[in-house]
């Protein structure tokens, strides 16, 4: 069995997208970065809504900002920031593992 450990995960996502595709997104990062079944797997997921970057990504010069707090095999998240570059509509993310 693998060791999940707490890692905070910071998503920011194109801030043009409308709401529903938004909130589709918003559904496949949190899905991607669930553990396993159940409730207690699920990550705790803040928006912090559409905000002004430093230095424009893409050509654009906002970004609509995620914060998961998440349990996860480290195993798996190159996996998970394999598919994450792969989707125009996230602009950057950060995986961080907080101390245990």
């Amino acid at each position: 069995m693998t060791k999940l450990r707490d890692y905070e995960v910071t998503v920011i996502v194109n801030a043009e997208l409308d709401d529903e595709s938004r909130s589709g997104l918003i559904e496949k990062i949190s899905n991607m970065i669930t553990h396993g079944e159940g409730e207690e797997a699920k990550p705790v997921g803040s928006h912090w809504g559409r905000r002004q970057m430093a230095y424009p990504i893409r050509k654009q010069a906002d970004g609509f900002y995620l914060f998961f707090d998440a349990k996860l095999d480290g195993t798996k998240i190159s996996e998970i920031e394999r598919v994450m570059n792969y989707d125009e509509n996230i602009l950057r993310y950060l995986f961080v593992r907080k101390e245990s």
